[in-house]
């Protein structure tokens, strides 16, 4: 009897050695549509509470112990908002009711915003930085109406503004505090302003064709730009002096042909040191500032390119947000964003761990919020 029961309990103790084990099968079920994956580029628009999805099989690998925050240019208000996507427990569309957003300025709100008048047009792009002349946490922001300035973080304070012409699209700030601005107007133009030294205006620029994205290198001490068909390094010398000029390096190389010209969204691929987002009119490229090469082939399902990305802030874990021009079809301006576009990581289990991107579309109503540009919310520029 005793023989017996030790067969039995060795066949039982099998058996769930065999049922834990890794599968050979994938799940084609989607926790973002809770429809079947097609691994096509369709999104869906997100009316669900269950965006984490509850399969065993698959799971999105969106990693909460880290920040999810991101900058956002609301064009409805003229204003620039930060969400904290970890806020949304699982359910993307509670950004549209406000209960994820941690931080806003409004320029009517500020007494010391005194050319609200140039920002008529809305902000066009935002940036959370440390400022060594401030010495203090702010956000730099630009309206290609004709403005530019930067905001004191704590306080939602102008601590500096500036009429800027030639249509401000992009702006950076540099370590010591001097500020860079990205001009799109025809012809455009790259624009520096030592602020550091106690100037508040331009003192040197250079053409740069539609121009549409700058971003500091700390490795390099050097500045990446988009232009319509490009990225091209410049640099400052005499930084921080009245005497400071821009000075293009590396040549006029054009990696975009003329039927994908159209630069536009620029940030850095946060958890990829070295390396670039960089949309154009066509797609989505990534651009590797360590051997000044561009590609469009690193998105294996196609889910992170897009037509007429705007803004697009990505974050270590995979997680990426985007602000596509007319994406639900309701935008006030065909240049745009009534909508979020919020991309993570989906892993099956079995042998293989298959990995891709799922994406979902967040509708916002354009009365309340629309957007043109999103950064994400860090003062680390790589």
């Amino acid at each position: 009897m005793k023989k017996m029961l030790c067969l039995l309990l060795c066949l039982v103790l099998l058996g769930s050695v065999v049922a834990c084990g890794d599968g050979d099968s994938v799940s084609s079920s989607d926790p973002v549509t809770g429809g079947t994956d097609t691994s096509s580029d369709t999104d869906s628009v997100s009316d669900s509470s269950d965006v984490m999805g509850d399969n065993p099989e698959t799971a999105l690998v969106y990693d909460e112990t880290i920040d999810h925050l991101f900058l956002a240019t609301d064009i409805t208000n003229h204003s620039v908002v930060v969400f904290d996507l970890n806020l949304c427990d699982g359910d993307f569309t509670k950004l549209t009711d406000d209960s994820t957003i941690v931080w806003e300025w409004d320029p009517e709100e500020d007494p010391n915003c005194k050319l609200r008048n140039n920002i008529r047009a809305g902000i066009d792009a935002a940036k959370y930085r440390y400022s060594e002349y401030y010495k203090r946490d702010v956000v730099v922001a630009c309206s290609s109406a004709g403005w530019a300035g930067v905001i004191d973080f704590s306080a939602k304070t102008v601590l500096w503004e500036a009429n800027i012409e030639r249509g401000p699209h992009e702006i950076e700030m540099l370590p010591n505090g001097d500020v860079v601005i990205a001009c799109s107007s025809d012809p455009g133009a790259l624009v520096y302003v030592p602020l550091s030294a106690g100037i508040t205006k331009e003192v040197s620029s250079i053409p740069s064709l539609y121009c549409h994205g700058v971003n500091w290198d700390p490795d390099n001490e050097c500045l990446w730009v988009l232009e319509d068909r490009g990225v091209y390094a410049a640099i400052i010398q005499n930084m921080g002096t009245e005497n400071g000029k821009i000075v293009r390096v590396g040549g006029s190389e054009k990696y975009f042909s003329n039927a994908q010209a159209g630069g536009h969204a620029f940030s850095p691929v946060y958890g990829e040191p070295g390396y670039y987002w960089a949309s154009s009119g066509s797609r989505l490229w990534k651009f590797n500032a360590m051997d000044e090469t561009i590609t469009n082939k690193f998105d294996r399902s196609g889910t992170l390119s897009k037509a007429s990305i705007k803004g697009i802030a990505s974050f270590p874990d995979g997680t990426v947000v985007q602000s596509i021009a007319q994406i639900c079809g309701n935008s006030t301006q065909e240049w745009s964003s009534d909508g979020l576009r919020i991309i993570t990581r989906q892993w099956s289990s079995g042998k293989l761990k298959v990995v891709k991107e799922v994406s979902v579309v967040v509708k916002f109503d354009v009365k309340h919020r629309e957007f043109y540009k999103v950064h994400p919310f860090t003062k680390d520029y790589k």
